[in-house]
């Protein structure tokens, strides 16, 4: 049981790291568009915003000439010119530039608000994408650091398990071999038990034996030293 559970986990372990690394190599990919985006919109915005000043100031200094009043030369006490006096061909005065100039200024402000908008989407996008990685990240880690935690509670009873059936086998031989002594010795004490007393005579022939015996190895002794 404890080796089945210890496989999964490693093998649900190893997923946990393969989707996190795999995970950060996306988002990293997605920052590093996101940053170009933004850029290349901040670019852009810094661009318009130059040609708008320029184009401004140019029709501005345009209308402002239009507009200022002054005695042009060969003019008579009134300051009506030869073409003044002239039959008028055109009703109102050349105005073809300045309207011209509200349709291009019109469109780069345009072109500018999406530059604004592209930057602050971009900002919000990466902002979200940013915290739900952090989020999925420590989801990952925590699990994989449980996981973790209980594979190596699993190792440490199984290997007490094991110091416990060495230790409960070697006990089983100890048992064993007392158990082969114990009768061993039980035989012996059988047979002393099982064997008949000795009569007076086979008491007596047998004392005689021994003493013949000592009476030998006496004579033995002294003749050693001698």
């Amino acid at each position: 049981q404890f080796k089945k559970e210890i496989a999964d986990l490693s093998e649900e372990i190893a997923a946990n790291k393969k989707a996190l690394m795999e995970t950060m190599e996306l988002r990293s990919e997605e920052k590093a568009e996101n940053e170009k985006t933004e850029d290349d919109a901040e670019d852009g915005k810094d661009a318009v915003q130059s040609a708008l000043q320029v184009l401004k100031a140019y029709y501005e200094k345009a209308a402002l000439l239009q507009r200022s009043s002054y005695e042009p030369p060969d003019a008579d006490r009134e300051g009506s010119t030869v073409g003044d006096l002239a039959p008028d061909v055109f009703d109102e005065d050349y105005q073809g530039a300045q309207e011209a100039s509200k349709g291009i200024i019109g469109l780069l402000e345009v072109v500018l608000e999406d530059f604004d908008r592209t930057v602050t989407t971009v900002k919000e996008d990466e902002k979200a994408a940013a915290k739900a990685f952090d989020r999925f990240q420590k989801e990952n880690l925590d699990d994989t650091q449980t996981k973790n935690e209980t594979m190596q509670d699993d190792m440490d009873a199984v290997v007490n398990i094991q110091d416990e059936v060495v230790k409960q086998t070697d006990k089983l031989k100890d048992a064993e071999k007392m158990r082969d002594e114990a009768k061993k010795a039980l035989d012996i004490l059988h047979s002393e038990c099982a064997t008949p007393e000795e009569t007076g005579d086979e008491r007596f022939a047998s004392r005689k034996k021994e003493i013949a015996a000592l009476k030998q190895a006496k004579e033995i002794l002294e003749g050693w030293k001698d």
